[in-house]
C-alpha cells in the first residue's frame, strides 16, 4: 500500500516554518495525500513552556477548524520536542495536551567531528529513548548534514558508536518508540535519508518493524518530497499517529 502521508512538517506555528496551515493542506491535496502531520517545533531557548502552551491553543483550535472544512486529509497535531531528556517535567505536561503525536529529536550538533563530540550525539539520543514520553524518534543521525558519523578508518570506534545505536533501538522496542526514516536527508545533503540506510538495516536485525516517514518540510516544495522513494526502499510496519495511537498504513504488524 503507497505511504500517502507526511508525517514531520513545520508551519508557521515554528520558529522557523515559512508555510500556513491552509497552504499545506491544499499542497498536500494536490499531492494525494490522506494524512499530514503538523510537527510544530518545541524547544526551549526559543519558547518557554508558558508561551509554547498559549500558542498550543491557537494552533489546535486552527486545526480543528481547518479539519471540518478539508475532510478528505486527516489532520494530525504534532510536536517534535528538542532534547527531552533534559526537560522531564516539561514533557510530562506536554503528555498532557490533546495531541496525536509526538518526535523526540536531538537538535545539538556535535561542535566538531571529533569522536568525542560524535559519540556524545548519540548518547543525549539515548537518554531521550531512555526517558520515554514520545511516540517516535526523529531524524536519529541528523549531525551527518555536517559531519561524517562512519568512523570507517577505525573499526573500534565504529563498533563503540554501533553499540550505542543498538542500546538506543533496543529501548525504542522496550518504550514502544517507533522510528522515523527523515527524507530530509535527500534534499539537504544528497544522503540517503536520516538515519543511514546501514542504521536503519541494524533498527531491522534487532527486531525493529514500526515506522513513520516525514519530509521535515519547512516550505511547501518540501512536502512529501522522496518520501515515495523511501517508501519503496523499505518494507517495514509503515504507519502514523492518531491520538498517540499507531495506525498502521502498509496493513502489517
Amino acid at each position: 500500500m503507497k505511504y500517502l502521508a507526511d508525517t514531520h512538517m513545520h508551519s508557521i506555528y515554528s520558529y522557523d516554518g515559512q508555510m500556513c496551515l491552509t497552504d499545506m493542506i491544499m499542497k498536500g491535496e494536490s499531492l494525494g495525500l490522506k494524512y499530514m502531520a503538523f510537527t510544530e517545533h518545541l524547544e526551549f531557548g526559543q519558547i518557554t513552556l508558558k508561551q509554547f502552551l498559549n500558542r498550543y491553543q491557537v494552533y489546535s483550535d486552527e486545526v480543528n477548524r481547518l479539519q471540518e472544512k478539508y475532510p478528505n486529509i486527516t489532520l494530525i497535531k504534532g510536536v517534535e520536542f528538542s532534547n527531552p531528556e533534559k526537560y522531564p517535567h516539561e514533557l510530562e505536561e506536554i503528555n498532557k495536551l490533546d495531541l496525536d503525536y509526538i518526535i523526540g529529536s536531538n537538535h545539538e550538533s556535535p561542535k566538531d567531528n571529533s569522536m568525542y563530540e560524535i559519540l556524545n550525539y548519540y548518547k543525549s539520543i539515548l537518554e531521550i529513548v531512555r526517558q520515554g514520553g514520545i511516540d517516535s524518534l526523529g531524524h536519529l543521525d541528523y549531525l551527518r548534514r555536517k559531519y561524517d558519523d562512519s568512523f570507517s578508518n577505525n573499526e573500534e570506534l565504529k563498533k563503540i558508536r554501533d553499540d550505542i545505536i543498538k542500546e538506543i533501538y533496543s529501548y525504542m522496542l522496550i518504550n514502544d518508540i517507533a522510528l522515523e526514516i527523515n527524507s530530509s536527508a535527500v534534499r539537504r545533503s544528497n544522503l540517503d535519508s536520516f538515519p543511514s540506510n546501514e542504521k536503519i538495516q541494524i533498527y531491522r536485525e534487532l527486531g525493529g518493524k514500526k515506522v513513520t516517514i516525514g519530509s521535515d518540510a519547512h516550505r511547501l516544495n518540501e512536502i512529501y518530497d522522496a518520501i515515495p522513494q523511501i517508501d519503496e526502499s523499505y518494507d517495514f510496519n509503515k504507519g502514523i499517529y492518531l491520538k498517540r495511537q499507531f495506525i498502521s498504513l502498509s496493513n502489517k504488524k
